[in-house]
Parts: C-alpha cells; structure tokens; sequence
C-alpha cells in the first residue's frame, strides 16, 4: 500500500515533468524543431488551412503558425524562469531576514510586501511595464517584482519554524554569526516548500507574460509570442480559428505541466502526506 500511495504522488511529478521538460526542449532546440523560420512571409499562403505542408496552417502574413508557436516557447520560458528566479531569490532573502531578525525589521520589510501583495497582478505589472518600456526583459522584471511577496510570506512563514529547532538554538550558542546560521541553518531547511511555490510560479509567470504581450506591453511584433498570437487570432475567429488555438492550447499545456509538477513537488515533500 505504501508503494502504490508513494508511486501515485511521484506520478504527477513524471507527468508534469514530462510535459515541461517536452516544452524546454522544445524552446531551446526551437532552430531545429520548426519547420520554417517564424519571419519568413508567403503571401500566397495567407490564411491557410492546416496541412501536410503547414501542420497549424499560416497566420494573416502567410508565416508558418506551427514555427512561430514553438519560437514562442523560447521567450515565455526565459521569462517564467528568469522571473521566477527574481522572486525566489529577493523574497527569500526578505522573507528569512525578517523572521530571523524580527522587531521592527519584521514589521517594515512585510509591511512593504503587503502593500505590493494587495495591488491586483495584471494591474501591477501594467503599471511597471508603463514605468519600464515595454520589451521582454522589462516583462521579466516586472513579473519577478510581482512573485516577490508570494515568496517572502511563504520563506518568512517556513524560516520562523526552523528558529523554533533545536539546532539553530545551537548555532547560535557557539557563536555562529546571523549571516552564517541565515545560510547554513536556515535556507536549506525551507528549500523544499519554496521549490514547489516556484514550480507553480512558473506556470503564473507564462500567462502574467502571455497577458502583458496580449495588451501589447511584452514581446513585440514580428517577435513571436504567445499572446500577441492569441491577439491576433481574435479577429479571425470566425475563419481562421487556428490562429488562437495554437497558441491557447501551448498557454494550456505549460500551464498545466507546471501546476501537475507542482502539486507532485508538493504532495512529495509534504510531511504531512507521508506514511
């Protein structure tokens, strides 16, 4: 029984890792995978239907949809990672910090995370990118501004349970300076919840960058993107569909590859979950 409870949560994590790890190969070997190069115009192939030559058909400039959907899988996974590792590594760092120190520091740097915390995502990131410029590295930014709260209530939450140990009750009766308990005690014992919480970032940071290229704040025409694909798209609903189901079920399956994967990571290393 405990093989079979064991082998169902690791089950999502092989699903899920299956899925994004298909998705990463398929973005940094994007050269090789596609078909046609996502630049390349055929006027007299505009709008067409899917085919053998064109297996999710053309777009309105007659450019292949199938290359430019996996093109796109480039610029959202450098941004979900790259975003998420902003907001993984500043939140981590706040979040610890003031649980350790506590006091007043506790209460100035979480105060501060509140007030980010309360602002609704897409507005936040609309307002930054209006501050930045709209480009892809300004998208990667201002998304990771947005994860940094999630991660700093989550590290400090974690961080005030490893202070209740043993063993950093210890580090600090030797003498260990606070930057070295910080490092050594306390951030690899809240690695594991914080690895799921960015698993499910990920998946966060793909539509976040899927919704600013949408309103025309991210990637840029011709650069290809999921969301200024599904921008497109909507005005051809009605006889070309492929264009925005291409890239809605590209947004579905990463999405869904890193929530699987995170639900897996979670239900791993729970302690709660275990016989």
């Amino acid at each position: 029984m405990t093989l079979d409870i064991n082998w169902r949560r690791w089950r999502l994590v092989a699903f899920g890792g299956f899925i994004v790890s298909a998705i990463l190969f398929v973005a940094i070997f994007a050269n090789v995978v596609a078909p046609y190069s996502p630049y390349d115009l055929d006027v007299a192939n505009m709008l067409a239907p899917p085919s053998g030559a064109h297996l999710l058909g053309t777009d309105e400039l007659g450019r292949d949809v199938l290359s430019r959907v996996i093109y796109a899988a480039r610029i959202s996974m450098m941004v979900a990672v790259l975003a998420s590792m902003v907001g993984l590594i500043f939140g981590t760092i706040i979040g610890s910090v003031a649980a350790y120190f506590g006091g007043w520091v506790d209460m100035v740097l979480m105060r501060f995370m509140e007030v980010l915390f309360s602002f609704p995502a897409i507005l936040l990131a609309v307002v930054l990118m209006a501050a930045l410029g709209t480009s892809v590295v300004n998208s990667m930014i201002a998304i990771g501004i947005i994860f940094i709260p999630g991660f700093a209530r989550l590290a400090r939450a974690a961080a005030i349970d490893v202070l209740r140990k043993q063993y950093v009750e210890s580090a600090r009766a030797v003498g260990m300076s606070n930057t070295r308990i910080l490092v050594r005690e306390i951030l690899p014992n809240i690695f594991a919840p914080l690895l799921v919480e960015a698993a499910v970032a990920f998946s966060y940071a793909v539509l976040l960058e899927s919704a600013l290229s949408f309103l025309g704040l991210g990637a840029q025409p011709p650069e290809p993107s999921w969301g200024n694909m599904l921008n497109v798209g909507r005005g051809f609903m009605a006889n070309a569909a492929w264009l925005s189901l291409a890239p809605g079920m590209a947004i579905f399956l990463t999405v869904l590859g890193f929530n699987t994967l995170g639900d897996g990571l979670r239900d791993a290393f729970d302690p709660h979950l275990r016989d």
